[in-house]
């Protein structure tokens, strides 16, 4: 840091006296930090933010359980309207047998079976 050559600077020498003797704008700066303030915490703070994270840890968690009951629902729904249209549609069967189908089929149930092994933690 540079030295600042007050006889080349007036202003700079203003300035200075002004932080020293806590005058013009400084009186409030000077002021407030000689008066600093104690935070006004409640005694039992760090219960109710420890109560709070606890809550919100477990909110998240629990699955949602109408978002799971719904999800249910419509896998259900799913694999019944599956089998009633094989069960009526007996040409259905020989579609199933092209490779792309089965391989697409493969896919999405390696990808549901990964899906169902991995941890549930919400992210967030």
């Amino acid at each position: 840091m540079k030295d600042i050559d007050f006889r080349s600077h007036p202003a700079a020498e203003r300035e200075w006296q002004a932080q020293e003797d806590e005058a013009g704008p400084y009186a409030a700066v000077g002021r407030a930090a000689r008066e600093a303030m104690e935070p006004a915490l409640p005694a039992d703070f760090a219960e109710r933010v420890a109560t709070l994270a606890q809550a919100q840890s477990r909110a998240l968690r629990q699955p949602a359980r109408l978002e799971a009951w719904l999800i249910g629902s419509l896998l259900a729904t799913m694999i019944g309207g599956a089998v009633a249209f094989l069960a009526t549609d007996a040409h259905a069967l020989d579609s199933m047998r092209q490779p792309l189908l089965l391989v697409l089929a493969g896919c999405v149930a390696l990808t549901q079976g990964l899906a169902w092994l991995r941890p549930t933690g919400r992210r967030g």
